[in-house]
């Protein structure tokens, strides 16, 4: 009889520890991906979005040599950065239960904003015409205030240096009203309008004032470039 008892006592044991081996009910594995992913996902809701821009966020590869993670409850997201993120960031997973780990993730968030790029090399004194521009995205922190993002902007300006392909074009890169360009000069007030032809005697971009004559008069006057072929004086 006793031989019985230790026979089932042996097997209770054994049956025991097989269930307690085994990962349970709840458990849930996660591999490297889905690890990095939950990050990305935590990082995205505390980033701001630019109106203009496109928000790229990726993680780092985690280490190929990590095995899944089993937990049997919820995973924690964090991070000690205080949001919202800009550049980059770090991200702890964490699982509380008693499996006990702590994975972090680098996280990368790249801001890209629109701007005009020359479709081809574009030689000095090019007359810019819409096969030559195309719109590229770039990094926030590569975009310069005088970039350009309006290529109906552009058409017709000229280049005042060569650019290369696939090249960013700037102001200082290209003139609307080009010295020695017959322009139209509008001048008048909300009550009146008074339209004329005029040479530029200077260079400019949208919004510059310069020195441009008047055919008619000969008189020289200062107004300001209103797009590529016309200047605009207040009376």
């Amino acid at each position: 009889m006793s031989l019985l008892k230790n026979t089932v006592a042996v097997q209770f044991f054994l049956i025991l520890a097989y269930f307690l081996a085994m990962p349970s009910a709840y458990a849930q594995t996660y591999e490297s991906a889905q690890i990095q992913e939950l990050a990305i996902k935590y990082v995205e809701k505390h980033i701001i979005q630019e109106p203009k821009g496109e928000t790229n966020v990726s993680a780092l590869p985690l280490d190929t040599r990590l095995p899944n993670r089993t937990c049997r409850s919820q995973l924690k997201v964090s991070s000690k950065s205080a949001p919202p993120f800009t550049r980059q960031v770090t991200v702890q997973v964490r699982c509380d239960d008693r499996e006990r780990w702590l994975q972090f993730v680098h996280v990368k968030i790249e801001v890209l904003f629109p701007v005009i790029v020359s479709t081809q090399q574009l030689d000095k004194g090019v007359v810019l015409q819409a096969d030559d521009l195309k719109i590229a995205m770039r990094p926030k922190h590569f975009v310069r205030a005088s970039n350009i993002d309006d290529i109906n902007m552009l058409i017709g300006s000229k280049t005042k240096r060569r650019i290369q392909a696939d090249k960013a074009i700037i102001m200082r890169h290209i003139c609307m009203v080009c010295k020695g360009d017959t322009v139209i000069i509008l001048a008048g007030n909300e009550h009146f309008a008074i339209k004329t032809q005029g040479i530029a005697l200077q260079d400019g971009n949208l919004g510059d004032q310069i020195r441009v004559k008047n055919t008619k008069s000969g008189k020289t006057i200062r107004a300001r470039v209103k797009d590529v072929d016309s200047v605009a004086v207040n009376i």
